[in-house]
């Protein structure tokens, strides 16, 4: 284990809550070669445009996957933690067709693709747990445009703030009732397709109504059963999250 890439440790946790490993087959991931990087926040982890030759793991921190209109306005497409394989689908094509930035301090890891690829072929265990795990991002992305597309302004708040809540609990990063509150408000915005202003808003109804308390770099939820029924949250997606907690 002493010769075996412990940062990959995470990675495995995941794809394990896909699909079964076994020891072999955990073996090979931790033995993945990576490169590591340390990133600022605002530091871009994936340039769109940029020729694909690896695959980036986030080891610590948060990061957004991002499009920019042609008037540089951006939409954050999803939000990135620790164990996260974020660009995954860049695996099959040659060039980078969205920005992965870092939304806080971050440390990356890029694999190179081929070892990936070579990887799944070898072992159909990882490949499954590969294909599930981009399944399930692709479950998350439904739910990201439903939020943006009919959700009101106070569900798609309450609903990020749910998704920010299971995942850390998923990746081991908090227990709670304390968790990372890693973006901005114009950062929220971005991702929930409102202003500042109206960000600002929304979080001081949930506050007003006794279910989160926020603080520099943390929210506490104050009742979790309120604001999930207030994000509507489905229990299908609290499992697309790798999340075991709902009730």
């Amino acid at each position: 284990m002493e010769a075996l890439n412990l940062p990959l440790v995470p990675v495995v946790k995941k794809l394990q809550l896909r699909s079964p490993l076994n020891s072999e087959e955990i073996d090979a991931v931790l033995a993945l070669p990576l490169r590591s990087v340390r990133f600022d926040p605002g530091g871009y982890l994936v340039r769109q445009g940029d020729t694909v030759e690896n695959c980036c793991l986030i080891l610590s921190g948060y990061a957004s996957r991002d499009r920019n209109t042609g008037y540089k306005s951006r939409q954050i497409l999803s939000i990135h933690l620790r164990g996260d394989l974020v660009d995954l689908h860049n695996n099959s094509v040659d060039q980078a067709d969205y920005d992965v930035q870092a939304l806080t301090h971050v440390t990356a890891a890029y694999i190179p693709r081929r070892l990936i690829y070579n990887l799944s072929e070898t072992y159909p265990a990882i490949r499954r747990a590969l294909w599930l795990d981009t399944l399930a991002d692709m479950s998350i992305s439904r739910e990201w445009l439903l939020n943006v597309g009919r959700r009101s302004g106070i569900e798609r708040v309450a609903h990020l703030i749910c998704e920010l809540v299971l995942r850390q609990e998923a990746a081991d990063i908090s227990a709670g009732p304390v968790y990372d509150w890693p973006m901005t408000q114009e950062q929220f915005g971005d991702a929930t397709g409102l202003t500042s202003v109206h960000i600002n808003r929304m979080l001081k109804i949930l506050r007003d109504e006794e279910l989160i308390s926020c603080a520099k770099g943390r929210v506490t939820v104050l009742d979790w059963v309120g604001l999930r029924n207030k994000a509507e949250l489905a229990k299908t997606y609290a499992l697309s999250l790798n999340s075991v907690r709902f009730a």
